[in-house]
């Protein structure tokens, strides 16, 4: 049996992942000599029906893209940060696509995708729509961070920084703080705010943040995902006594969700 068509790759999306995706090195050398131009990508249990073309691009270090035309298939799957995607590859230039949301249940889609409309055929109450229900599903109210050395400095160091984007959309610069609630706990996290080239604000999680990592035993290359809780002092400007509240999911090195 040809080793492609039993091929499985996962990937999971992250802020800058959304129009271009790198598929992994192991898969473009197994194609050597085969590589195709484009390849379709189908919704798991779709049958032939809504295939999706998108193009393939090899950079000059022989990595592997899917570029062109995988934007249209997020957009219409409604594919959000954290979302899990576990690829099988049938050996004829066809990626069939699982999808895993936040409530780590997988995703079934009605048949037109196109429209943009997806519903879970589980009545589970873990179903995404009653998960998320809470969070703001703006693009500007949520981020991803991959924990690195920086965030884990001596207690009074520590720091994490907070994107431009989601910083402006929340008038951070107003705010004195914030509040991250996991596990059904609360933290009260201090902003620290810096000026950037240009005069712009840049906030910074500080005091506060050390605890949080702490208390929820997070180590370096767990996956932070932050995400502002709807209609809870989200409006936009904030004032110093204005407690922002964002909620938090952690995917842990062995792929394990903790929220």
């Amino acid at each position: 049996m040809d080793v492609l068509e039993v091929f499985e790759f996962f990937e999971i999306i992250l802020e800058n992942s959304f129009s271009s995706q790198r598929l992994p090195d192991k898969f473009a050398k197994l194609l050597d000599g085969r590589e195709p131009r484009e390849v379709k990508l189908r919704e798991a249990g779709s049958g032939r029906g809504s295939l999706w073309d998108v193009v393939v691009v090899f950079d000059a270090d022989g990595h592997m893209y899917l570029e062109r035309g995988r934007k249209q298939f997020v957009r219409a799957h409604d594919l959000r940060l954290g979302h899990l995607l576990v690829f099988s590859y049938d050996g004829d230039a066809v990626l069939t696509v699982k999808v895993f949301d936040l409530s780590m249940c997988r995703r079934h889609y009605q048949d037109d995708t196109s429209s943009g409309s997806s519903s879970d055929s589980s009545s589970d109450s873990t179903s995404s729509r009653s998960a998320e229900m809470d969070v703001d599903d703006a693009p500007t109210s949520q981020f991803a961070v991959t924990l690195s050395v920086c965030h884990f400095l001596g207690k009074q160091q520590q720091y994490l920084n907070v994107p431009l984007e989601f910083h402006e959309a929340h008038g951070y610069a107003k705010r004195s703080k914030v509040v991250l609630r996991m596990r059904g706990m609360d933290w009260a996290v201090n902003l620290k705010h810096n000026k950037r080239a240009g005069g712009k604000t840049r906030s910074t999680f500080r005091y506060g943040w050390h605890q949080f990592l702490v208390d929820n035993r997070l180590k370096v290359g767990d996956i932070c995902f932050f995400r502002a809780l709807r209609g809870n002092n989200a409006g936009r400007g904030g004032d110093d006594g204005d407690d922002h509240e964002l909620k938090v999911q952690v995917r842990k090195l062995d792929g394990s969700f903790v929220d």
